[in-house]
């Protein structure tokens, strides 16, 4: 009897884990169903409820897409834009432009929505999300741009992406995409490749990343944000997949790095003379072209804080008809020497000095 007794317990006893196991089953698989839901709940908040878009900017079949992400108080650096390139003269060679803005956030006392929405009724040009403008949400900025653009601008070769502080040179821009063999029905992506770089684990740092955001050592190959180029079918193959993955608040990395390595894309590398990492480097580059007369064939850099800077480049690039190209012996990071005398104030003014080699 005793034996019978401690065989039914047993079987009790297996029948009860049974049930456990089931449970947790499904409440784990109900727990994971439920955060998938609220990843893509998140994550959609790129495509839903934007407060203005473009009247303007896909009117019709356009070659070329130029999306620039812009903070919602840039009103300047847009102005910049527009005129280094307007609206009649990126049409005439099948381009167009709109940029992305934000919601404008509340400690933010110089602009108002009503000036966004007459920059808007003006222009047409501006997309704006109903997320507020923050570091942490230029992923959404980014991937609403692409968006609209792959869905609106369907008909495009190429989605040029910038950021409105970044300079670049329009006709060499035009040229070089003029000139790349048909990709629009291909995965396609080229930027300046960053590689084997780690998360800033410092707490104090801005870009700081926790485990939690990113638990990985390093980041995979990623494109900078500056500028980078695609099209419209790996554009929308990147949001479609967004939504599924957990947010990451640094846009180039997910977009152009976690996303394109899950897709399978592979990412490619501009030429090397296509680049001006610094600032002074391209302002020696422009007055080179102003006062020496020598062609500047790199094509972006940092504005340094000058809003006018991509007019005056574009200007002096398109003046340049008579200009030589640089001497192999004439390095530009080898004759351009600027110095700043900085003080509380301001940063001063640059005075640049030419190296005879």
């Amino acid at each position: 009897m005793t034996s019978l007794r401690w065989v039914k317990k047993y079987h009790y006893l297996k029948i009860l884990i049974i049930l456990l196991i089931l449970y947790w089953i499904y409440r784990t698989s109900n727990l994971e169903f439920k955060n998938t839901v609220h990843i893509l709940q998140q994550n959609q908040i790129y495509v839903k409820n934007n407060m203005i878009t473009p009247w303007n900017a896909c009117l019709e079949p356009y070659k070329f897409v130029i999306i620039v992400t812009s903070y919602v108080g840039h009103v300047e650096l847009r102005s910049a834009h527009r005129r280094s390139m307007p609206i009649d003269y990126l049409r005439a060679r099948n381009v167009t432009r709109f940029f992305l803005l934000a919601r404008i956030p509340k400690t933010e006392r110089f602009i108002t929505q009503e000036a966004i929405v007459d920059e808007s009724n003006t222009f047409g040009d501006i997309l704006q999300g109903s997320f507020y403008e923050n570091y942490r949400n230029l992923t959404y900025k980014n991937l609403m741009g692409l968006q609209y653009a792959s869905s609106e601008c369907n008909g495009a070769s190429y989605i040029l992406k910038v950021d409105d502080d970044t300079v670049f040179n329009f006709e060499l821009t035009h040229n070089f995409l003029s000139k790349l063999p048909d990709n629009s029905q291909n995965p396609f992506m080229l930027g300046y490749m960053l590689n084997n770089t780690s998360p800033i684990r410092l707490n104090q740092n801005k870009w700081y990343v926790t485990y939690e955001e990113y638990p990985l050592q390093k980041y995979p190959s990623y494109l900078s944000g500056w500028y980078y180029i695609t099209n419209p079918k790996t554009a929308a193959m990147i949001c479609d997949e967004a939504p599924y993955h957990p947010y990451f608040w640094i846009d180039d990395i997910l977009i152009t790095g976690i996303l394109t390595e899950y897709l399978n894309i592979r990412i490619q590398q501009l030429p090397r003379d296509y680049w001006l990492e610094h600032y002074e480097l391209l302002e020696c580059c422009l007055r080179d072209m102003v006062k020496r007369k020598i062609k500047c064939n790199y094509v972006v850099g940092p504005n340094g804080g000058r809003h006018n800077l991509i007019v005056e480049f574009n200007d002096a690039y398109i003046s340049c008809t008579n200009c030589a190209p640089r001497s192999i012996t004439q390095k530009l990071n080898e004759t351009c020497v600027m110095f700043r005398d900085r003080t509380i104030f301001s940063d001063g003014k640059a005075e640049v000095h030419h190296i005879k080699l």
